[in-house]
């Protein structure tokens, strides 16, 4: 705003906006301003920032009560402020009237300058407080087991190297309480693995990645690996699966009922990431995201049974609450340029 040299005898003449003003007297003006530069008192000429903040807040918002509740001080405070600010820069920066404050011809083009300056001040306070967050803050996620394998893992992984310092916390949970701690405020997001969801305003949801289950089997049945076969073909079969109020066996019983068969599994487990140690022991087949088989393909234990039915798309999901304040690193995270998010859907 001002430019000053710390040497005093070289001290420059600057230009200032226009604001030193002495009822028009322009001779009068021009003496004071390098008087006030000679005696090099930045006290007095430049004040220091707090001022210029408090008459910024004060020229925003016309109101001297409301300037000082911004600025989480007192109405005398602010105006003792402005009376010395206006000594010091020797002309008057308001008209004080029973409706607020309202900025005389000075006090406009002094706001100019000053506004620019304070925003300038103010973005690189928050991007340095960004910063700061995205040096050591903490994610909080809940997310299914097929989520994690899936995409989050990867996610995860591709964001920690960018961004060292934040410090995840992820809770292993079925996609209703998974959203349920969303709701909650118990999360900062979920990433869930299911469909359809119904969900409401103010949650969000956004579209991460999309993949099929595979169908598995076990060195058992070993027949099940010359031909595609048809579910019905495969009713005879021992079949493994979560259990009855999980999504994804809806998901199972709505794909069967489809072909106009039922879907009975001869074995129920609670997470997704039993079924494959449960099919490599030879107790049946099942669904499983393709990711969570790779090693055991590459060992020989399992392998994939072909169906001659289209078993339908899933996607990963990511849950938020547009009303939840959320961290500066949870923000990231969500807008974390990757190649993995790839749509966005507000759902009401």
């Amino acid at each position: 705003m001002y430019s000053y040299q710390s040497d005093m005898d070289t001290a420059q003449s600057v230009d200032f906006p226009g604001f030193l003003y002495y009822n028009g007297d322009k001779e009068r003006q021009v003496s004071e301003k390098n008087r006030l530069i000679k005696q090099g008192d930045y006290q007095h000429m430049t004040s220091n920032f707090e001022y210029y903040k408090i008459f910024y807040y004060v020229a925003k918002y016309g109101n001297l009560t409301r300037a000082a509740a911004a600025l989480n001080t007192s109405q005398p405070a602010v105006t003792r402020v402005i009376h010395k600010l206006e000594s010091d820069l020797g002309c008057r920066l308001f008209i004080r009237s029973k409706s607020g404050m309202e900025l005389t011809a000075e006090g406009s083009r002094f706001f100019e300058y000053v506004s620019a300056g304070c925003l300038q001040f103010f973005r690189a306070e928050n991007h340095l407080s960004d910063l700061l967050q995205l040096e050591n803050g903490s994610i909080s996620i809940s997310a299914t087991e097929t989520a994690l394998h899936s995409w989050l893992f990867a996610a995860m992984e591709a964001f920690h190297q960018e961004y060292p310092g934040v410090h995840f916390q992820i809770l292993n949970h079925s996609t209703q309480d998974s959203i349920q701690a969303v709701r909650d405020g118990k999360v900062d997001f979920a990433v869930v693995s299911s469909l359809p969801l119904h969900i409401s305003e103010p949650l969000r949801m956004k579209k991460l990645h999309t993949y099929r289950d595979i169908l598995i089997s076990g060195r058992r049945f070993e027949e099940l690996k010359d031909r595609p076969f048809s579910l019905r073909e495969l009713a005879s079969y021992p079949w493994i699966s979560l259990t009855s109020e999980s999504i994804s066996r809806t998901f199972l019983n709505t794909y069967f009922a489809q072909y106009g068969l039922s879907f009975s599994p001869d074995m129920e487990l609670a997470t997704t990431d039993l079924i494959l140690p449960a099919v490599r022991h030879n107790l049946g087949i099942g669904f499983i995201p393709e990711a969570f088989a790779h090693s055991e393909f590459a060992a020989g234990n399992i392998f994939q049974i072909q169906i001659e039915e289209q078993f339908p798309e899933r996607n990963i999901l990511l849950i938020s609450d547009s009303e939840y304040p959320q961290s500066v690193a949870s923000k990231a995270f969500q807008k974390f340029k990757n190649g993995i998010f790839v749509m966005s859907m507000k759902i009401c």
